[in-house]
């Protein structure tokens, strides 16, 4: 009957992909202690995980209206709503939580949900000035440094971490009124981004970070490198993400790092390789973000070979969990018009034009 011993069980259950054992034991704590809001919020994951979406917001939604400043809840409602494609029933939430508390537009932890909820909604220079406002508290400060760094080296969220390089949302450097980039101004911001980066990666180091997390600051270190593209950066790149995967075989942000520096390289079967182990791999909700990367990046390969099937099998699979991915319901898109099916594709393109319909700036 010890509450926290339950939840721990519960949690380690869920680490190990036992799923049903963890509810059962979320819902007996629940009928113990009906205010247990981390069971309650475990219990909201496992739901997710299962597609039903209404049932996990909906724990949620139960412990914000006795908390309405219970800032990681809402955390973790803006990500539910963003996997169940309802991100423009945010902002009451976020409206409700200002109002519940006089200090609340000065506090880290708002400032990150708002962050957080500009991120998803493409609002990139609002999601910047939010964790901006959160990046130095004990508790936020590392969470928002790491989504300011992921902005950074992936402003337009694109599967290939720096594919293209979309200037003009963060600076002036490109033409504005032609929108293209010559390669001074390229090779600029490049450097410009890999400085800031860097001068992050160094603030996130006076954060106590568990060791997983330490890990990941790693990869995106690796992942800095990457936006100089020269070849010795992509090399030391590489030698980096071999390092970590040398200790840990399996660690998805690596096996994707790699993947995307094996692009970059143009050595395209390397990376469909490390591609396809990453789609083999069981999904987890806490790496819910590079599963999505490696199944598109994978998908657009796919379509490079005219393998139309597997590619819509990937999308489904990002869909399946992210009704909020434009860029699956965009492959979706291009797949249709490859096989000739035009009214089809833009249906697809109407629905990335629905999830980036929340950008201001578009």
């Amino acid at each position: 009957a010890n509450n926290n011993c339950m939840f721990q069980l519960a949690r380690l259950w869920a680490k190990q992909n036992k799923q049903e054992k963890s509810e059962q034991q979320c819902v007996a704590i629940l009928r113990i202690n009906p205010k247990h809001d981390d069971s309650a919020m475990l219990l909201a994951d496992l739901l997710s995980q299962n597609q039903n979406h209404e049932a996990a917001t909906d724990r949620i939604c139960q412990i914000l209206e006795r908390h309405p400043s219970n800032y990681l809840a809402l955390s973790k409602l803006i990500r539910l709503f963003r996997r169940a494609g309802r991100l423009d029933d945010v902002p009451l939430f976020l409206e409700i939580a200002e109002q519940s508390d006089s200090r609340a537009l000065s506090h880290p932890g708002l400032c990150f949900c708002k962050g957080l909820n500009c991120r998803y909604s493409n609002n990139l220079i609002a999601a910047i000035k939010h964790f901006n406002l959160a990046r130095w508290d004990s508790k936020w400060g590392g969470l928002a440094i790491m989504n300011m760094i992921e902005l950074y080296l992936n402003p337009e969220n694109e599967p290939q971490n720096m594919h293209r390089v979309p200037t003009h949302r963060f600076g002036n450097v490109c033409n504005c009124r032609t929108r293209r980039w010559d390669e001074k101004s390229e090779t600029e911001f490049n450097l410009q981004t890999d400085m800031t980066v860097g001068h992050l990666l160094k603030e996130l180091e006076i954060f106590e970070v568990p060791v997983d997390v330490n890990i990941k600051v790693k990869v995106l270190r690796a992942y800095s490198y990457l936006t100089i593209r020269s070849q010795a950066k992509i090399d030391q790149a590489i030698q980096m993400f071999i390092e970590i995967l040398e200790r840990r075989k399996d660690y998805l942000p690596a096996l994707l790092g790699i993947s995307t520096a094996f692009l970059i390289d143009k050595s395209t079967t390397k990376a469909r390789n490390a591609l396809k182990r990453i789609a083999k791999m069981p999904y987890s909700h806490e790496l819910a973000e590079e599963f999505e990367r490696g199944y598109l990046l994978l998908a657009e390969i796919y379509i490079q070979k005219s393998k139309f099937d597997l590619s819509e099998d990937l999308c489904n699979r990002c869909l399946k969990y992210n009704l909020s991915c434009s860029k699956a319901w965009e492959t979706m898109g291009v797949i249709r018009e490859r096989e000739a099916s035009y009214k089809d594709a833009a249906d697809m393109y109407e629905k990335v034009w629905s999830v980036l319909k929340f950008n201001t700036e578009l």
